[in-house]
Parts: C-alpha cells; sequence; structure tokens
C-alpha cells in the first residue's frame, strides 16, 4: 500500500505544480499551509496536527501517525490604490482574480524512531493587474511559488524529536509596468531554488509542548526575462524565517497553540533590493525596502466529539513596508496585517477526515508619496479572504 501511495504521490505533484503556477496570491508568504494550519491562524511548530509540519517543524512528524493530507484553498484579495502625480487621483480597482493554492503532505512511519515526509505545497505569491492608468499604463505583477519537501524526524526519546526538511522550490514572475513610458515588459521567467529547514519538538510534560523551528535562507536562479533589447536577470530569493512556538493541552479534549514568527525580509527585499545582475533593457531598478517582521499566531482546537473538531485562530504581523516607497507597494501591496481564521474537522471514519476553514483580513492600507518616482501622494489597500478544504487519511 505504502508503495501505491508513493507513486501516486508523484503524478500529483505534477498536477500540483501545474496549479500552483497557474496565479499568484497577494500575501508573499502564506500564513500557514493547508485547511487545518490555515484554519489554526497558522499555528503548526509547536502544536503539530497535520503532515504540513513537513515545511513549519519537521520534527513534529515524529507526533502524528502515518498519514496523507491532501487540499487546496482559493484565496481572493481585494486591492486598490489612488494616486496623483503619475496618475489622475481616480481609485483604481485590480482586476487579478482568485487564485488556486494546493496541499500535499505524506507521513510515512520508518520504524519506531523514524518517519519520512514529503510535501508538496504552494508557499508564496504576490501580484497584481490594474487597468491603464499609473504612468498612463497597466500595472501588471505576479509572482509565485511552489515548494517540494523531501524529510525525516527522529524521535529521540519520549522528550525530544528533532526533523530536517530539504525545500526545493519553483517560483515564476513576471512584470509590466510603465510601456508608455518605454519600460520593456518583462514576462514568464522562472527559477528553481534551495534551502532547507531543521526543527525540534520538546515535551517535558504531557500538557505541554516546545518547538523550535529554523528555516534557511532559500536561494533562487536568477529570473531571466528575455525582453526585446536583450536578457534582463534579476535576483530575487527569499528570507531565512525563525519560529518558536507553544503547545498547550490544559484538558483531555482542547489544544492551544502560540507562535511567534521572525522572517528576515531585510535581506532579501530590504534597501536597493532586489536587484539586477544584468539589465540589458535599462529598467528602472526595484527598491522594495522592506523591514524585518514579527508574526504571532494563535490557534485553538476543541474536539466535540468522536466526529467533531472545532478550530479557530488569530495571526497578526505588522507589514514590512517602507511608505516612502511609492511604486513598490502600488506594484507589490502586502499590506495586510490581521488575519481571522475559523473551522472544522469531520470524521467521517476513524481513517477519513474532511476538513475546511476559512480566512479573512481585513482591509488594511498605507499612503505616502515619492516625487522622484512621480508621485506626488499615494494610497493602496487591500483586504483579503480563503477558503480551504482538504482530506485527511491516517494509516
Amino acid at each position: 500500500m505504502k508503495k501505491n501511495i508513493v507513486f501516486s504521490f508523484v503524478g500529483i505533484v505534477a498536477t500540483m505544480l501545474i496549479a500552483a503556477n497557474a496565479n499568484a496570491t497577494n500575501g508573499m508568504r502564506m500564513i500557514g499551509f493547508g485547511p487545518v494550519q490555515d484554519s489554526m491562524g497558522g499555528v503548526s511548530v509547536g502544536l503539530t496536527l497535520d503532515a504540513a509540519s513537513i515545511l513549519t517543524n519537521p520534527a513534529g512528524m515524529s507526533d502524528l501517525p502515518g498519514r496523507i493530507d491532501f487540499g487546496a484553498s482559493y484565496f481572493k484579495p481585494s486591492v486598490d490604490y489612488k494616486a496623483t502625480g503619475g496618475a489622475n487621483g481616480a481609485t483604481i480597482d485590480s482586476d487579478r482574480e482568485g487564485s488556486p493554492v494546493p496541499a500535499f503532505g505524506l507521513i510515512i512511519p520508518l520504524g519506531d524512531k523514524f518517519k519520512f515526509g514529503v510535501g508538496a505545497y504552494g508557499v508564496a505569491g504576490m501580484g497584481i493587474d490594474y487597468p491603464a492608468n499609473l504612468y498612463g499604463s497597466t500595472t501588471y505583477t505576479s509572482y509565485s511559488q511552489m515548494r517540494f519537501a523531501p524529510a525525516l524526524s527522529y524521535k529521540i526519546n519520549d522528550i525530544v524529536s528533532v526533523g530536517v526538511a530539504v525545500n526545493i522550490m519553483y517560483a515564476t514572475m513576471e512584470f509590466n509596468v510603465a510601456s508608455a513610458a518605454d519600460q520593456l515588459p518583462h514576462m514568464g521567467a522562472s527559477s528553481f531554488g534551495y534551502g532547507a529547514t531543521i526543527g525540534v519538538l520538546v515535551k517535558p510534560v504531557d500538557f505541554l509542548q516546545i518547538g523550535l523551528a529554523y528555516e534557511t535562507k532559500s536561494y533562487f536562479q536568477d529570473f531571466a526575462f528575455n525582453t526585446t533589447a536583450g536578457v534582463d536577470k534579476l535576483e530575487f530569493d527569499q528570507p531565512q524565517v525563525a519560529t518558536i512556538g507553544l503547545g498547550i493541552k490544559p484538558i483531555k479534549d482542547l489544544s492551544i497553540g502560540f507562535d511567534v514568527e521572525w522572517i528576515n525580509w531585510s535581506d532579501t527585499n530590504g534597501q536597493n533590493l532586489p536587484k539586477y545582475t544584468a539589465n540589458a533593457s535599462g529598467a528602472m531598478p526595484w527598491n522594495m525596502d522592506w523591514s524585518d517582521q514579527f508574526v504571532y499566531k494563535l490557534g485553538v482546537q476543541y474536539t466535540v466529539n468522536q466526529m467533531v473538531v472545532l478550530r479557530a485562530g488569530y495571526n497578526y504581523g505588522k507589514m514590512p513596508l517602507d511608505s516612502n516607497r511609492a511604486f513598490e507597494n502600488i506594484a507589490f501591496p502586502a499590506v495586510s496585517e490581521q488575519h481571522f481564521t475559523a473551522g472544522v474537522g469531520i470524521n467521517l471514519t476513524k481513517q477519513f477526515t474532511l476538513n475546511i476553514g476559512g480566512m479573512y483580513s481585513p482591509m488594511v492600507n498605507i499612503s505616502g508619496s515619492n516625487p522622484a518616482q512621480h508621485i506626488s501622494s499615494y494610497d493602496t489597500e487591500m483586504s483579503q479572504y480563503s477558503i480551504d478544504m482538504g482530506i485527511a487519511y491516517t494509516f
């Protein structure tokens, strides 16, 4: 049976790679992966609940049975901006539709101590699609990233488990801005990346778990854009992330998780970043100037009975953007801060569970100006929602 599971996984991953790159989302990093993590506010490092732990804390696999988690999220942002100077001051809505975000994880026990896992998840994306206004042109950006992660965990004893995942990534990017000012389109570039995640899970007493996870910087090939003036190359890595998490089970049917996550945006999206390594077209360099970010995640799970499990969560991270970077904040409006989540698990049988979740991020805006970019004032804002659904099978 395990061989059939692995062979089927290969076909599923190929399908998911196509789906993940059909559209981009408007959050450079998702709050969680899969319907269970999403409905718990992204909590996952100290409280391990499903196979998505492969990505967030691979040591958590030691706390789980053999299982398959397969699901998807429909992610829909609502984004608009208004600007004067390089635009007419009208409010312009993005035409970007909702995006599918796939999630698949598999955990296989290898004896009493070891567990092998492999995951394929949509983990990041961003993009907008505005009709002609800013600089007299359309403004279009798109980035999406898929991660394939084989992992291994080892249970040292009843108290301590460790784990490691190898992150193999594929990303696509394109942008078309200021074409009326002779900025050439940069379309259809892709890149492979690599990195790793290591984790520790400690259970000093039965009702408490402490998780630590570190995700290295993800190193990508340069994105190569074939323009009519030649090939432009852009460096666009993804940041290192460190997380500490607590999992508390004060009573039999109640689980509470709390994570604090640090994201090193300044190293990859900071001052004068990302940067061109070759610029045949003379395109305007980016300067996103993002700061580092702390993200706080809280999740609660309550088992009502043998059939129904309820979940809720909250996620907050202050936006990392620099308000003076007017154009970058219109083209890449990662302004969301609060996320409210909820979900339910329905145990159809002892082995099959249907997981449903939802997320809502209320409207947040950022405003400022940058005369050097010919934008005397601007305001951009965004809200988001997502609907998640998946099936889990334990064996």
